[in-house]
């Protein structure tokens, strides 16, 4: 008898947790990505297809999920995070759902983190978060930490 209570108890606490792990994904939302995480950075078509015009500074994915891609930042600048409302969507946890801008202000390529909260980081100092930088060509950011989405700017 005492073995039934047990027994019954786990398969209550096993439906509840499982159900309780249905309701959570479903306030969530669907993810962007489907049902695997392999394809976690997302990049709109028209940033995409300026990626090549000279002149035209852009970021090449040199770390994670898209490594050799590269994405041209538009004139209104490039929104970095993982709301769908960015222009760089990147699906991970590391990432805030608004983490950072990059754009040209004053003729300068400027990086503007969002008070993320794994931060963004310049270069080889993976130790000091950038709040604003002014980026040259050849630097290399650094999204949600050491293990996170590493591009490189190209303004050639």
């Amino acid at each position: 008898m005492l073995k039934d209570y047990i027994f019954w108890g786990l398969f209550i606490a096993v439906v509840a947790g499982v159900i309780a792990s249905l309701l959570k994904r479903r306030r969530r939302g669907p993810d962007p990505q489907g049902p695997t995480h392999s394809n976690r950075m997302q990049f709109h078509a028209h940033t995409d297809a300026d990626a090549h015009d000279s002149g035209t500074p852009r970021l090449v994915c040199i770390g994670g999920s898209h490594d050799g891609h590269t994405l041209a930042i538009p004139p209104g600048g490039l929104s970095i995070g993982r709301a769908r409302d960015n222009l760089l969507i990147i699906v991970d946890g590391r990432i805030s759902s608004h983490h950072a801008w990059i754009g040209m202000v004053d003729g300068r390529v400027m990086l503007r983190d969002y008070q993320s909260l794994n931060g963004t980081f310049l270069n080889a100092d993976l130790k000091t978060r950038v709040g604003d930088a002014v980026l040259a060509d050849g630097d290399i950011v650094h999204f949600g930490g050491v293990v996170g989405e590493e591009f490189r700017l190209v303004v050639a």
